[in-house]
């Protein structure tokens, strides 16, 4: 190992300096308008430390070991920074003289102080994290600073067909103090644009190495330096050309669409060989150019990993190592021999490659320090489990239709998951619980709502009984339980004697200093039965262009409703961000993720002979749902995924091999938690209700229940096929299984999914057997048979069409969990629907549980018949969205004659993950 390092130090070496040698750069510096000697200009080659400053003639000189092909700079405050391409050759002496020219302008004193107002600093710190450092690197904001950020100056610019665009110049060099790497840096900008899309930044650098205090620092520089080394793009190139890229710890790959129009996964596992395809990396051509760089041909994609760092990632969840992707436009990249893109413009880097900034740029004259042999991991092992512990956390935010209540009236829930990490969204809870809890932090109601890609919608009534006073939602998933209790939402409900209101307060207003714009036209016309409000909302962002996002909206009468200021908003939710668990906290897994309703309970045996695991079969009333579950060597069994409203019947049974059942069963309820938190409170002052303003949202009024059985009706029908299913994830036409004649559904499945796993991919779960629908019934397994088996029992020439569910699959209950695989065949033999939803459950125990509380969608519109009334909540949509094509959300309600005024409160976040809340007062009246 030892003499494969030192071979590849030999070669690099020579590459670096190949062509190299001791030589002299001189010239003249002169003003181009007067032509007199420009004596302190500061001449340096681009991207090294090897520079000059001219003496008092204007004369420069640089000796020593130089580059052949070369970028000189020539720079003077005052005037404008001037930059020769240099081919020295195999020349002794080359001479390079320059004329500045002097800068139109100079900003005062004053102009540049005037700039630092609220948009500055956001412009600013947005170039920091394009430019310095991207905001998770180790080696960022805390140890690299821009010493003279006053001489940055941005402006918007518009552009007629394009997006607009953030653009920042300096009208002297930026200078940085890197005390990660030890260099201080001047960077001469000549071009940063910032977009939604996209950005970028150019311009020339010169490094000064700084002295370390002690060989403390003197060695943590070192060992900066070679990390930021080890892995980068130069590295790769560099053992590209030596042919040691392999030796070096990269693995290439070409990544390739998914087939057959599958999205991808974030498994390692799955991908591999389907959308990641190894390729030997000495199959890369590269060829000597006459100019002594080299030209390397690239494929189309490449995916780049690098072995040997460990390092986190969102790209995969069973992957720890840095991964870079790299596109070649043009088909190939020409680069110096010392690994230097010629033309950085004909790389495009993303992933890790793709994050290094100036805090982690070398000198092009830095030399690596190949001893370090398997480098330390930029995280440690625990880092690394600690991280993906806090990727797992979630939090849900809560809006309301207004913001207080009173006894008897319905309460309106909207809202979303906030999570540490989104990809990770649709393997996290898709239950919530909901309690009304008093001062005493008792709970006096619980609702559950499900979780629909990470959007919440719900509603409940206040008791009739409820005395006035101050109380608050509690809102939490099952899976936060594992963390500390600030990370359950609180939202404080005051309910008011009926008589009384809150006071007039002047709505809070949040200035977004151009962050974002929330646009609103309204059209106000007199209709038959009343007054109808037509409203359009537009979401900009900073550059004035649709944005997508997704919120709520409430609209109420404003003689009725007074909102309350000061309170709760998705702006200080998104502050939770921010906040890391503790890394000395316990990673102690207490609580599961819920997919659906769960059940729990305990096997009890009766006889000596019982295996230790044993089998407990689940079914949902008359086989609206079945399942199969194992206990552990405990007994305790868990089933999650059950899809229904209000309270269901749970029947339970251990069974044998002969269908005969044996032991006990016992459910375990779950508890709610314990609050030991805070109790949040709103400050508010209340006066009596005006003459003609008792007007409540009722029970009855607003809050329509459903009738739970016509929603089970709706859930069982599982022979219609897939419809009310949804699409289906993978959707295999006949046509496209005659490409496959002779084949068994088995071996089609296997290709869609290449190592045989078919599921959601959910964390921690050990999926099982898919659920089986074939001419739309389900498929009943016999004892240890696998859906392979089944699969291959059957033949591509007599299946019409094949449909297969994963992340889709939580529509399906508890039986989908593990995913669906759905196929209509040719005959059209059908399982006989009456044997299969006729349940007999003799030798099974039978169980009451609760689903998800019964809640219909506040009615917005009004019939046709119906009078138009006065009521405090005029209308409100818990999923409002907008998209940045179609970036106008409408609304068209009517009102009753008697409306003077109403507030509108849109509260959501944009695409971007923006938080924005916003209150408009609207005059109906005159």
């Amino acid at each position: 190992m030892f003499l494969k390092k030192l071979s590849f130090a030999l070669i690099l070496y020579f590459f670096t300096f190949a062509l190299v040698f001791s030589q002299v750069l001189r010239g003249k510096i002169t003003d181009a308008k007067t032509g007199e000697a420009l004596p302190f200009t500061n001449v340096f080659i681009n991207n090294t430390t090897i520079g000059a400053i001219s003496d008092l003639e204007g004369n420069y000189e640089i000796k020593g070991q130089i580059p052949s092909n070369l970028e000189l700079v020539a720079s003077f405050v005052g005037y404008v920074t001037k930059v020769e391409e240099v081919i020295i050759g195999n020349r002794n002496s080359v001479t390079v003289d320059f004329s500045l020219e002097p800068q139109q302008s100079v900003l005062s004193e004053v102009e540049l102080k005037s700039r630092r107002d609220r948009v500055w600093e956001r412009n600013f710190n947005r170039f920091e994290d394009v430019f310095i450092a991207v905001p998770d690197d180790p080696i960022g904001s805390k140890l690299v600073e821009i010493l003279n950020p006053w001489v940055i100056d941005f402006e918007q610019v518009k552009v007629d067909k394009g997006a607009n665009y953030v653009k920042a110049t300096a009208q002297e060099p930026i200078i940085i103090d890197n005390n990660a790497l030890g260099y201080k840096i001047e960077f001469y900008l000549q071009d940063y644009r910032w977009s939604k899309s996209s950005s970028r930044y150019f311009g020339q650098v010169f490094y000064t190495e700084k002295t370390p205090k002690d060989e403390k620092q003197a060695q943590l520089w070192r060992e900066n330096r070679e990390s930021s080394y080890q892995g980068s793009s130069r590295h790769l190139i560099q053992s590209i050309i030596v042919n040691q890229a392999d030796a070096q710890g990269f693995r290439m790959y070409e990544s390739v669409e998914a087939p057959l129009g599958r999205e991808r996964t974030n498994s390692y596992d799955v991908e591999m060989g389907q959308t990641i395809i190894p390729f030997p990396v000495d199959s890369v051509l590269r060829i000597p150019l006459q100019n002594g760089n080299f030209r390397i041909f690239w494929p189309q994609r490449v995916e780049i990993h690098y072995l040997k760092k460990y390092a986190l990632n969102e790209y995969y969840l069973d992957f720890y190592h840095p991964i870079s992707w790299i596109i070649a436009p043009s088909g190939f990249f020409d680069v110096y021999r010392d690994g230097i893109p010629a033309n950085p413009t004909q790389l495009i880097l993303s992933g890790r490659m793709g994050r290094q900034r100036v805090a982690r740029s070398l000198p092009y004259d830095f030399v690596p320090d190949l001893e370090f042999e398997d480098f330390v991991a930029e995280v440690d092992s625990s880092k690394r489990a600690f991280d993906q512990w806090n990727k797992l956390r979630e939090q849900p935010y809560l809006s309301t239709n207004k913001d207080f209540y009173y006894a008897g009236e319905g309460v309106w829930l909207g809202g979303r998951m906030i999570y540490q990490n989104q990809l990770l969204a649709d393997s996290l809870s898709r239950v919530l619980y909901v309690d009304l809890m008093n001062e005493k932090s008792e709970v006096l109601q619980q609702e559950i709502f499900p979780i629909d890609s990470g959007r919440i919608a719900g509603g409940f009534t206040l008791p009739e009984n409820l005395k006035a006073g101050n109380y608050f939602l509690r809102a939490y998933t099952r899976w936060m339980l594992n963390y500390p209790e600030q990370d359950i939402f609180l939202r404080p409900i005051p309910v008011l004697e009926k008589g009384t209101e809150i006071s007039i307060q002047a709505p809070e207003e949040i200035d977004y200093f151009g962050d974002l714009e929330i646009k609103m036209e309204k059209e106000i016309k007199t209709v038959a039965k009343g007054i109808e409000l037509q409203i359009d909302l537009s979401i900009l962002d900073e550059l004035e262009q649709a944005t997508g996002a997704e919120f709520t909206v409430s609209i109420t009468d404003g003689d009725l409703v007074s909102p309350i200021t000061k309170r709760p908003t998705i702006l200080k939710a998104l502050e939770w961000l921010d906040n890391e668990e503790r890394e000395d906290q316990k990673l102690i897994l207490n609580q599961q993720i819920e997919y659906g309703i769960t059940v729990q309970g305990r096997f009890l045996s009766t006889r000596k002979r019982d295996p230790i695991i044993n089998p407990i079969t689940l079914v949902l009333d008359d086989l609206a749902d079945y399942g199969l579950v194992y206990t552990d060597s405990s007994g305790y069994f868990r089933a999650t995924g059950l899809n229904f409203s209000d309270s269901a019947t749970i029947s339970a049974a251990a069974l044998d091999s002969k269908k005969k059942s044996y032991g006990s069963i016992d459910l375990i309820q779950k508890s709610s938690p314990v609050h030991r938190g805070s109790f949040p409170k709103l400050s508010y002052q209340l006066a009596q209700t005006k003459v003609g303003n008792q007007t409540y949202d009722i029970k009855g009024e607003f809050i329509q229940m459903e009738e739970f059985v016509k929603e089970d009706e709706k859930i069982e029908r599982l022979q219609d096929s897939n419809y009310g299913y949804g699409e289906p994830d993978r959707q295999v036409t006949q046509e496209m299984l005659q490409n496959w004649p002779g084949s068994s559904l088995a071996s089609i499945v296997g290709m869609q999914f290449g190592n045989g796993k078919l599921g959601n991919f959910n964390y921690g779960i050990n999926a099982g057997n898919p659920l089986i629908i074939i001419d739309g019934s389900r498929y009943l397994y016999a004892e240890g048979e696998s859906y392979i088996d089944v699969l291959d029992r059957y033949i591509t020439d007599e299946i019409t069409s094949l449909s297969i569910y994963t992340f889709n699959a939580p529509v399906f209950g508890m039986a989908g969990f593990a995913g669906v695989i759905m196929f209509e065949t040719i005959r059209g033999e059908r399982f006989d629907p009456v044997n299969e939803t006729k349940f007999d459950n003799t030798g099974f125990q039978s169980f009451r549980i609760r689903g998800y509380s019964p809640v219909s969608e506040f009615e917005n519109s009004i019939a046709e018949d119906a009078p138009v009334q006065v009521r405090p909540t005029i209308y409100w949509d818990p999923k409002g969205k907008v998209t940045a094509e179609n970036g106008v959300y409408s609304i068209k309600t009517l009102l009753s004659r008697e409306v003077e005024k109403v507030n509108l409160v849109i509260e959501g976040i944009t695409q971007d993950g923006l938080g924005f809340v916003k209150t408009f007062q609207i005059k109906v009246k005159n």
